[in-house]
């Protein structure tokens, strides 16, 4: 059965939605650990209020590199059929990444737009949660193939 393109785009939201939330979390976790030093300890209120700020705020920064990310991984899975194993979907979703990271810091003011990414356990973090986002996509489009 093929999968039509509504069913394509209705993968694509939860993926967005999935890979944003990741990547806010992740974002406030390396703010938090930077400060905790300076600040002898972050309460658990703090930690919560940090997170919550980050899903509101950064994720208005986050989603449209999100969705261009996933919309390109889509894109290859379709052209590319081959591609569709969750492993190297992954793959190409934390490689896709990486490389726009590249072209945003290259043309943003600041040093990096994505501060998580300024060290490198951050930066594989954050690819983790874009490689989460393909796997999401591409579970819930083989699903459709399977269950229609």
């Amino acid at each position: 059965m093929a999968v039509t393109f509504s069913n394509r785009l209705s993968a694509l939201l939860p993926a967005l939605v999935l890979t944003t939330v990741l990547a806010c979390i992740t974002q406030s976790a390396f703010n938090l650990a930077a400060i905790a030093p300076l600040s002898g300890g972050i309460n658990p209120g703090d930690i919560v209020a940090t997170i919550w700020f980050d899903l509101r705020h950064f994720s208005l920064t986050y989603a449209p590199i999100a969705l261009i990310n996933l919309s390109v991984v889509a894109l290859v899975l379709y052209v590319l059929p081959a591609t569709r194993r969750y492993w190297l979907a992954a793959m190409i979703g934390a490689a896709l990444l990486y490389l726009m990271l590249l072209l945003i810091n290259a043309i943003a003011p600041m040093p990096t737009l994505i501060a998580a990414t300024r060290s490198t356990a951050g930066l594989i973090s954050m690819l983790l949660c874009s490689s989460a986002g393909a796997l999401c996509y591409v579970g819930l489009v083989q699903r459709r193939v399977v269950h229609g």
